[in-house]
């Protein structure tokens, strides 16, 4: 699905309807791809005032096909990942944050409506009419011989992460973040890559003015250092290059509008798109302020580089201060 997708969505949702500052506060997404997910890749978060909670549920459609010489893969199939997270300030510029997440593969129930959407579009499906819909296969095969096979729907709990970050500069507008992922989860079903990864980000903040109206945007960029991915038959990098960039527009009194683009430098060694490249996915959505102390934020994520993130992930994520 293309970046049409995004936009008309967005207009449908417009008339739906954010805690203090989050014009320079980043979408809490990741990159969903059953391939790429398994790493540590971290969400980015500005400074932390006060202790708050997450819960983030991400529902992301996979069908991606990729071949090179005698090496196939296959993704057709749905991530749904809930993501619960705790952060807190230590002090007037420290703060910690921790986030567990439970992860369910299927064949889902979006096949449908993706492909009644670039149906009544005229749009290309990208050969998704060739499988029956909301069926699950993640498959990679190498020299005739499958490396990695998934065709029953599984979940558990993923891998847990644990950042420790410190802001600095003027009104707190740069965080240094440094992020453990913990290898917890099940690895069969991609909820894990078996192996610890931990990344260093630096974040710029900073709300302004545009329009006559409160705005903010933000950049980021880090690294990752990568452990080994034992479902996945190829060698990981050593490390991998982060970035992000965003900005936003509150509008109304209590809602506001964001657009954001994460992007990352090749994870493996492999020949193939959906993992040897780099990747860039767009999250457009907004927020909307509950109340002083919590908000709901929604997103439609798009694979901007075809192929090397999910065709198309929702996101809905709840937040309050404690």
């Amino acid at each position: 699905m293309r970046i049409q997708l995004i936009s008309i969505a967005l207009l449908a949702w417009i008339g739906l309807g954010a805690a203090a500052a989050q014009e320079a506060e980043p979408f809490q997404t990741r990159n969903l791809a059953p391939g790429l997910a398994i790493f540590g890749l971290p969400t980015w978060q500005a400074e932390v005032p006060e202790p708050a909670f997450m819960a983030a549920l991400d529902i992301a459609n996979h069908y991606q096909i990729g071949q090179r010489d005698t090496e196939l893969l296959l993704f057709d199939g749905e991530t749904m990942r809930l993501n619960l997270a705790y952060a807190r300030p230590l002090g007037r510029r420290w703060s910690v944050r921790a986030e567990l997440p439970f992860v369910r593969q299927s064949g889902g129930a979006l096949d449908n409506v993706i492909d009644g959407w670039h149906s009544f579009f005229n749009m290309p499906d990208g050969g998704r009419n060739n499988r029956p819909g909301n069926l699950l296969l993640y498959e990679i095969a190498r020299d005739g011989q499958v490396g990695y096979r998934l065709d029953a729907s599984g979940q558990g709990i993923g891998d847990l992460m644990l950042g420790i970050g410190r802001s600095f500069g003027p009104e707190a507008r740069f965080v240094v973040r440094a992020t453990l992922k913990v290898p917890t989860g099940n690895e069969h079903i991609l909820a894990s890559s078996g192996s610890a990864d931990w990344s260093l980000t630096l974040l710029r903040a900073r709300a302004v003015t545009a329009l006559k109206r409160a705005a903010g945007y933000y950049w980021g960029v880090g690294a990752l250092v990568l452990g080994e991915a034992d479902p996945i038959p190829y060698s990981t990098k050593d490390a991998a290059f982060v970035g992000i960039v965003g900005g936003s527009l509150k509008a109304f009194e209590r809602i506001g509008f964001k657009v954001q683009l994460d992007v990352s430098s090749a994870l493996y060694d492999s020949p193939l798109r959906a993992l040897g490249e780099s990747t860039a996915q767009a999250s457009l959505g907004g927020w909307w302020e509950i109340d002083e102390s919590s908000r709901l934020e929604f997103t439609i994520n798009e694979d901007v580089k075809v192929g090397t993130a999910p065709d198309v992930a929702l996101h809905l994520g709840l937040y309050w201060a404690l």
